[in-house]
């Protein structure tokens, strides 16, 4: 029997106290009764109207008088949500999980509004944890007293317990909201609305209010990295490199052998000034390079880099850099740990080491040394 739009009671209550629907209720003998205020009840089962209840109006009362299909309603759905709930082998409750990255919470490189995190729909069964319910039951907290229009509950862990609210027209309380414990209120205009409720899981939604329910953020190891950083380590064997596969939570992976590690985010605008905006076209790996073998060197490492070498020369129509005293000999830059003729260039490591530190002022860098250097 589908339900008319008018205001109608389609459910009474039997003399052992059991919601029955109209449909069921015509072929009993029993007496009905309205479930807010205690009329007996008339069947109305004609050809005209939707079958529905009527108060007997030969009993009333001035409880009778009061009873408008609001308040009506609100009992109603107070015992079909009993029903619901001790009838039901499940009761699904779903609810949105945060899951951070690891390393969210003491991230340098994150920025306000970076994801690092994502919600994810959870979902719990209520009959698993709460065992009982009752209707209008008194709840303490903190010396304040709140009446519940139902309490799903379980007497050994109390901490799972959930108040239910109906709202019908006046919604749950602030103080109550406010109390710290876990309320589920349902906003219902309809019969038709009550049965929704019962028929479906649980989701928050504009009729569905949450409130108390703390639900603790859960690491996501797979949270994929936000940032792609750049990484210099220079070693115990004096040989340095720049590691560009790095990223936000990879980089805080040491090497084993490693003396110092700085880290940059390549995605960021460097920020060195107009001096060194031309530089924002060319990658910045060489730039991390050269700052890196000067920075270690300041921090008193014994630095032997032909990059920081006085007989440094580069050759710009081949892009390569090459030895004065050594013009048609290939070389790397390491080869100066063993180079007799190494001598540093003063100059060019107080420029490299200037940028660096102008670069420090703008951005951030992580650096990190090995305390048994």
């Amino acid at each position: 029997m589908e339900y008319e739009n008018r205001m109608e009671q389609h459910y009474a209550v039997s003399e052992n106290n059991v919601l029955v629907h109209i449909t069921e209720a015509h072929k009993s003998s029993e007496d009905f009764f309205c479930p807010h205020c205690g009329c007996r009840m008339l069947k109305r089962c004609g050809n005209v109207r939707t079958w529905h209840f009527a108060h007997d109006y030969r009993y009333k009362n001035e409880v009778n008088k009061e009873c408008s299909f609001e308040s009506y309603l609100h009992a109603f759905t107070k015992l079909r949500f009993k029903q619901w709930f001790d009838n039901s082998k499940s009761i699904i409750l779903y609810y949105q999980q945060t899951g951070v990255c690891r390393f969210a919470k003491n991230c340098i490189w994150r920025n306000n509004n970076d994801a690092c995190c994502e919600s994810n729909k959870m979902a719990i069964d209520i009959k698993k944890y709460l065992t009982h319910c009752k209707i209008e039951e008194t709840v303490q907290v903190d010396g304040n007293i709140f009446r519940a229009d139902l309490l799903w509950y379980n007497p050994q862990k109390q901490e799972n317990n959930i108040l239910i609210e109906i709202k019908v027209t006046h919604e749950c309380s602030q103080k109550k909201r406010e109390s710290g414990k876990r309320i589920i209120e349902f906003e219902v205009h309809s019969e038709e609305d009550v049965e929704n409720i019962v028929a479906n899981d649980i989701i928050e939604s504009d009729s569905v209010k949450y409130y108390g329910f703390s639900h603790n953020d859960v690491i996501n190891d797979n949270m994929p990295s936000q940032y792609s950083l750049l990484k210099f380590i220079y070693y115990r064997t004096r040989k340095a490199f720049v590691l560009s596969e790095c990223n936000c939570k990879s980089y805080r992976n040491r090497r084993r052998n490693a003396l110092l590690e700085i880290s940059i985010d390549k995605s960021h605008s460097f920020g060195l000034g107009d001096f060194y905006s031309e530089w924002q076209s060319y990658p910045i790996e060489p730039y991390l390079y050269n700052w890196g073998l000067a920075f270690t060197k300041s921090k008193g490492y014994d630095v032997r880099n032909c990059t920081l070498c006085k007989y440094r020369n580069y050759d710009f129509e081949n892009e390569r850099q090459m030895c004065k005293l050594l013009p048609n000999q290939p070389y790397t830059t390491n080869d100066a740990i063993s180079c007799s003729n190494y001598v540093i260039d003063e100059e060019r490591y107080c420029k490299i080491l200037n940028e660096f530190v102008e670069f420090s002022q703008n951005n951030l860098v992580d650096l990190w040394f090995r305390e048994d250097r």
